[in-house]
């Protein structure tokens, strides 16, 4: 089952406009790859590309050493979700996904078993013109399983769930994952993958910023920081500067301290008889990371025009 994406020197113009610029990433099976980056960053035009539905200007995207367009039943290689809406709205849930079915030589009994998967049982004969948002991802997810594949891209699956929508498909992602599978799940908001993301690769104006594991991209931004409380502020700011620490207040009896460990910390102001309430470590978020690291291109992406 397990399968691998291979994206080389990726280069893609629509006309004037570079959508994606000497991309390279390896999306490994096993793991959740989280493809994050700024709106026009060149997210969905990487995905396209992988898929055959864009032709590329340079470089290779491969599946298991072979492009897409030479897949025999592609399908079963790869699940792909990049418009939810891309549906007729007249037909039918289980009609949509058995037509899919029919049409790849796949089994009847595969669409119900993707209907439960994906928790629309209970409305699989209503028409999908009259689904929410929500519930549209979440058939668009279930046309993607239904090859079981050992490779899935997802273009903002969570766009239009609810709370109890995303945690269920964090933990689909996670279980999807641990079976072996490749999985390429693009988003602009890092704080969609929270908790499901095992690696990440960023990317902005097409040109890739980060490729790294999410452990090492939080160590990274974290940088070492610690929270400080005390009644006796000022006094510990004048401690720790002397000691050589950089300090930032956060508000009138707490700050953040850098470039000393937190057992420096405490045994410094311990010496000094400044009294401390609280100590504990700084761990940046995710969506702080992804803030720092996208910031100029972000700035960048303003003024330029959206991917295609």
């Amino acid at each position: 089952m397990s399968a691998t994406i291979e994206i080389r020197g990726l280069c893609k113009a629509y006309g004037q406009q570079v959508a994606v610029d000497d991309l390279s990433f390896t999306v490994l099976p096993g793991q959740v790859t989280g493809f994050v980056g700024p709106n026009g960053a060149g997210k969905s035009t990487t995905m396209r590309i992988i898929l055959g539905l864009d032709a590329l200007d340079a470089g290779s995207a491969l599946i298991d050493g072979r492009r897409y367009q030479t897949l025999r039943s592609p399908l079963c290689h790869v699940g792909a979700l990049l418009d939810a809406a891309a549906l007729h709205p007249g037909r039918r849930a289980r009609d949509h996904l058995l037509w899919m079915a029919q049409y790849n030589g796949l089994p009847g009994r595969r669409v119900d078993e993707v209907l439960e998967q994906v928790g629309l049982t209970s409305v699989a004969r209503r028409r999908a013109g009259t689904f929410s948002l929500g519930m549209r991802q979440r058939l668009g997810i279930a046309a993607a399983l239904l090859g079981d594949p050992g490779v899935l891209l997802l273009d903002e699956p969570v766009n239009g769930l609810d709370p109890e929508g995303i945690q269920w498909i964090r933990g689909l992602l996670r279980s999807l994952a641990a079976d072996g599978r490749a999985v390429l799940v693009s988003s602009h908001l890092m704080s969609e993958l929270e908790g499901s993301a095992d690696h990440l690769v960023v990317i902005g104006n097409g040109r890739l910023i980060a490729d790294t594991s999410v452990s090492s991209l939080l160590a990274a931004a974290s940088g070492g920081r610690v929270l400080i409380r005390t009644p006796e502020l000022s006094q510990a700011i004048t401690v720790l500067a002397n000691a050589g620490a950089t300090v930032a207040t956060t508000d009138r009896e707490a700050m953040t301290v850098s470039g000393l460990a937190a057992e420096r910390i405490v045994a410094v102001l311990a010496e000094h008889g400044v009294r401390v309430s609280e100590v504990s470590t700084h761990r940046a978020s995710l969506e702080e990371a992804y803030m720092e690291l996208t910031r100029d291109a972000v700035e960048f992406g303003a003024t330029a025009a959206k991917e295609a």
